[in-house]
């Protein structure tokens, strides 16, 4: 008989591994990722290891709003059911695993953070081998993106173990290895929005010390100076992301620029008939189709089949929320961001801006509500925040508390 401690293990890292699994589905006969089983599994059997009759007053509210959001949609005739119902259930999935995930760990935070961490560096370390499989078998070179579904993905994915490692470098000198690796990984990636972040990533984690405030922007502004000079594929998104926007005309834009520009001004669009509210969870898909035409230079690529490139997601989380939520539904993101965010100096804060960075991303270019490592990195956030806050109070009447690195490095947990 399998005991309790066995369960608890096996769902602690198989959870750790899943977020690692966008990549992966299983057909079962229909298709379903693999992390996605592997919750539903994981949700049978937490019952037997702790209560999961009551929900927290804060995610019921959640769940209702979003509820409602599809009603009206649907209702006003810009949303439907089924794509409302792919994104409430895959919304409201997630946030209750992962907050049944970390009561079975006991909101233990750190642990499953410098997990994901180490698992992180594995992941791209494995990467490798495939990345060279495909420059050798497209006799040339090919953007690196190890195990992802693609190069913006890759980085989504490791960009808060690489801030992490890298704020461990600055502080003790270790882990210089693992900040080597990721670092090659990024560059090869070749990912435009790869690179911003880490130049936010880089201004986060230097402004936190006064020595370094002036340099901050000269360091920034010369780093992805250079990047534009040599890479192609920054160079190349850069400038047309510039005159699509500019313009207002996606006709010369590549393919990324054009997903992120048409999306942009279809949401664009959409705030215009309903600025508030939006159109509803799960309505950008049907907007876009309403409205792509009206995009000028996007008839070329509806007549080469592609114009629907990224509409579900909007291409952007900040478009798909705006076009789908409405003003107040971004409101509501940002306050979140805003509200949790650990700021100052300390292990605490490390953590904080390492999911930031990730968020960054995310709002510039990941439209997706719930890929594996989402819900993980905001209840990570949410969590990392209130026990920053109950050490504050706890600390009160003794002198300011420093999160030892012993405690968070990637040896520890």
């Amino acid at each position: 008989m399998i005991s309790k401690e066995s369960l608890r293990r096996y769902i602690y890292y198989s959870t750790i591994l899943g977020v690692f699994s966008s990549v992966l589905a299983v057909q079962v006969p229909f298709s379903i990722r693999l992390f996605d089983a592997i919750m539903l599994l994981n949700l049978l059997l937490m019952p037997l290891l702790i209560n999961c009759a009551m929900v927290p007053a804060w995610i019921l509210c959640f769940i209702i709003y979003l509820g409602l959001s599809g009603c009206i949609g649907i209702l006003s005739g810009t949303d439907n059911l089924p794509l409302f119902a792919k994104e409430f259930l895959g919304i409201s999935v997630s946030l209750l695993y992962f907050y049944y995930f970390f009561r079975l760990i006991h909101n233990d935070q750190e642990r499953a953070f410098l997990a994901y961490a180490r698992m992180a560096y594995w992941f791209t370390i494995i990467g490798f081998p495939f990345w060279v499989g495909k420059c050798i078998a497209s006799h040339g070179y090919e953007r690196y993106y190890g195990l992802a579904r693609e190069p913006a993905a890759f980085c989504e994915l490791v960009l808060p173990a690489y801030y992490w490692c890298t704020y461990l470098s600055f502080n003790s000198r270790r882990h210089l290895r693992e900040v080597a690796v990721l670092t090659l990984a990024i560059v090869l990636s070749g990912s435009s929005l790869g690179y911003i972040s880490v130049a936010f990533g880089l201004v986060l984690l230097l402004s936190g010390r006064k020595k370094h405030m002036l340099a901050v922007p000269i360091v920034v502004f010369v780093l992805l100076s250079l990047t534009y000079t040599i890479s192609p594929f920054f160079r190349l998104r850069v400038d047309d992301t510039l005159l699509a926007a500019t313009s207002g005309d996606v006709g010369s834009s590549n393919l990324s620029t054009y997903a992120l520009i048409s999306n942009m001004l279809v949401t664009q669009q959409v705030l215009r008939e309903s600025p508030l509210i939006g159109n509803g969870l799960g309505s950008h898909a049907l907007s876009h189709a309403r409205l792509i035409d009206t995009v000028p230079g996007s008839e070329q690529f509806v007549e080469r089949g592609i114009s629907t490139l990224n509409a579900p997601d909007a291409a952007s989380l900040t478009l798909r929320v705006l076009s789908e939520l409405g003003i107040l539904g971004f409101l509501g993101l940002l306050a979140f961001v805003f509200r949790y965010h650990v700021g100052g100096r300390g292990g605490r804060a490390a953590i904080s801006n390492a999911i930031l960075v990730s968020f960054f991303l995310k709002l510039i270019r990941g439209g997706l509500y719930f890929p594996p490592e989402q819900f993980f990195f905001i209840f990570v956030y949410i969590l990392n925040h209130r026990r920053s806050k109950s050490e504050v109070r706890g600390a009160a009447r003794r002198a300011p508390l420093k999160l030892p690195l012993a405690r968070l490095n990637l040896e520890a947990g």
